[in-house]
């Protein structure tokens, strides 16, 4: 048997936008509530602003994943989560985690070969986002021992 993943990421993907509301509702909520640290960097915020950030860094992801380069947004985005949310790389796996449980929950021709697309197709894109973050532990590191 073979798999087309750009076919089943892009059939899930037309999936989640043409259901955005519920699709981003159910991740933000279960995101959150994966974790403690992920609860307290959400803390105070603006909840349909992040709402459209999510779509917005997704689309962003799935840009890196075709060109294999980093739009200002996904490098801003990698430098707030370790500056500003204190996200650390480890925490991306709830991110992927949490999305693939959400659309096991809400998408009715979801498949573990759609996780599989998924994971795929956001793979650079995260990898990107946890190194720029090491990138900056390891630069203030640096830092701080110079000091």
């Amino acid at each position: 048997m073979e798999f087309d993943f750009n076919e089943l990421f892009n059939d899930s993907y037309e999936f989640v936008l043409n259901n955005s509301d519920e699709f981003f509702d159910s991740f933000i909520t279960t995101f959150i509530n994966s974790s403690p640290l992920i609860k307290e960097a959400f803390r105070n915020t603006d909840m349909d602003n992040q709402k459209s950030m999510l779509k917005k860094a997704i689309t962003h992801m799935v840009i890196f994943f075709t060109t294999k380069r980093a739009s200002p947004y996904l490098i801003a985005i990698s430098k707030a989560h370790i500056e500003t949310h204190k996200i650390t790389p480890h925490l991306y796996e709830n991110f992927i985690n949490t999305l693939i449980a959400t659309l096991a929950e809400i998408e009715p021709r979801f498949s573990h070969e759609t996780a599989v697309a998924w994971r795929i197709t956001l793979a650079p894109g995260i990898e990107f986002m946890k190194h720029m973050s090491l990138k900056d532990v390891e630069m203030k590191n640096k830092s701080a021992a110079n000091l």
